[in-house]
């Protein structure tokens, strides 16, 4: 009599896909600017501007800030030179680092409108 043996791989299960809370009204249209090139942010407007939206929003803080300008410059000069600034609102806000200190970052919102 011949045994065969059966050999399994276990293989972990894969993680599920991240959830992101479900965006809605003004939220939709605002893009946080982060570490990405200008160009990822620059897509993303031109993708909501071109599936309806009338109106976005740009927000970064810190070092962003200077990026958030040159989207907002690149998206006006190259895409839709129709579109105007409605809007632009300097601020700082009160951040806590990771070792618990207060700190103030400066941050920017440059609303764009059709």
């Amino acid at each position: 009599m011949q045994t065969t043996e059966e050999t399994r791989e276990e293989t972990a299960p894969a993680p599920a896909p991240r959830q992101y809370p479900e965006r809605t009204g003004a939220d939709r249209n605002t893009i946080y600017i982060g570490k990405k090139n200008a160009m990822a942010y620059v897509l993303a407007a031109v993708t909501q501007l071109n599936t309806g939206a009338n109106e976005i929003k740009l927000k970064a803080r810190g070092h962003a800030i200077s990026r958030a300008v040159d989207t907002e410059e690149i998206i006006k000069n190259r895409f839709f030179p129709s579109l105007k600034i409605q809007q632009i609102v300097l601020s700082t806000e009160d951040v806590t680092s990771e070792d618990g200190r207060p700190s103030k970052v400066s941050s920017i919102e440059i609303t764009l409108t059709k």
